[in-house]
């Protein structure tokens, strides 16, 4: 059983019940997986130069709502990540909203996911420049996650940080006193709350709403929940968010199929035991939670910050010569696609490719795209 299928059967109806409910961004996702490795993509073609025989590899849809698309793009982003660790000491912060928050993060997805990053960021910033603490300027790494192991929405971001600054004139760096708590979690969690009410804040003024007065005020009195540990020299945790980073919150390895009342079963790890066990969820419900899950378009997922953004390479720079480590090591370049004959067994040579058919000529099939041969060759 695979998500393809699964949309395939159910989509439309789901979506004709569902209008209200959904997003351009829905139908973007549900037809790109649906599309995924088909025909309506397009393909490369291949021939093999001793049987002649052809093989056809469709054009995956590199959507990130798609269970099949993201390898490549995870294996390189994990390369990339692994070869800027430092020789210090790392930390895993997650940053977690409230129950009574969530529903409203949803129905403001737009703009309040950047509100989210900025209010974190800020948090994280303020304590790293706090002499008491670190006293100077951090780098870290945060990734949104939405889902829980059962497809739940549950928005909270991890972030991955090395416990070293630079100090404001770049001439020396401060090193975290331990290597298993950072920053006081209590004290972080009221900070970040704070932080996102007054942004909140700031977006009714600027954009003449009332978000903040459709919150139960509660929810600014109670405690939130930051954790803080250390995760060693940081690679574990690096390929933990790297998992996640260019895919969505499951893997087809976990939908076990249909059960005797036409019901989907779906593997889950209890986070507090590690053990698996399988839940059942009506194809819309599935669907449902599968679509909590589908970003707003545009939306980047990672952000890097300090000295580990785009625009401080000199500060990366200066603070890995403090180190000791005067060069950047550089991932590993990926090894090239060889697709070898069902026949014989021997490398195929990549001889041209079909284009995808004209979106009329589908809409005028009336029918969903096949997993069979194209319908033209070179």
């Amino acid at each position: 059983l695979d998500l393809a299928s699964i949309l395939t059967a159910h989509w439309p109806r789901f979506a004709a019940s569902h209008r209200h409910l959904l997003t351009r961004a829905h139908y973007r996702a549900a037809d790109a997986v649906i599309s995924c490795r088909t025909p309506a993509l397009g393909a490369q073609v291949y021939r093999c130069g001793d049987c002649a025989k052809v093989h056809f590899a469709y054009h995956s849809c590199n959507h990130r709502a798609c269970l099949k698309c993201g390898g490549q793009a995870q294996a390189e982003w994990t390369a990339a990540q692994e070869a800027k660790l430092l020789p210090v000491s790392y930390f895993m912060l997650t940053f977690t909203l409230p129950e009574q928050l969530r529903r409203f993060a949803y129905q403001h997805q737009a703009w309040f996911y950047d509100a989210l990053f900025a209010a974190m960021s800020s948090t994280l910033n303020t304590f790293a420049r706090d002499a008491k603490h670190l006293g100077g300027t951090p780098g870290f790494t945060a990734v949104l996650h939405t889902w829980t192991r059962k497809l739940a929405y549950h928005p909270h971001l991890h972030v991955i940080m090395p416990g070293v600054v630079l100090s404001e004139d770049g001439l020396s760096l401060r090193r975290a006193k331990g290597t298993k708590y950072l920053f006081p979690v209590k004290a972080l969690g009221v900070a970040f709350r704070h932080r996102l009410m007054k942004l909140i804040m700031a977006h009714d003024k600027a954009e003449g709403t009332r978000h903040l007065s459709q919150i139960d005020p509660q929810v600014w009195r109670i405690p939130w929940v930051v954790d803080s540990r250390g995760v060693g020299n940081g690679q574990a945790a690096v390929r933990y968010l790297a998992r996640y980073v260019n895919k969505t919150a499951l893997s087809e390895q976990r939908l076990l199929g249909y059960d005797a009342a036409g019901n989907l079963r779906l593997n889950c790890q209890s986070s507090a035991t590690g053990e698996w066990t399988s839940i059942t969820l009506t194809p819309d419900e599935f669907l449902r939670r599968w679509c909590q899950h589908i970003l707003p378009k545009g939306l980047m997922r990672v952000r890097h910050y300090g000295f580990l953004s785009a625009a401080a390479k000199a500060k990366l720079a200066r603070l890995r010569h403090i180190l000791g480590v005067l060069t950047l090591p550089r991932p590993p370049a990926p090894e090239p696609l060889v697709i070898k004959c069902g026949c014989c067994a021997k490398p195929m040579r990549l001889v041209g490719r079909t284009d995808p058919p004209p979106l009329w000529r589908l809409m005028l099939s009336g029918t969903q795209p096949k997993r069979g041969p194209p319908p033209t060759t070179p």
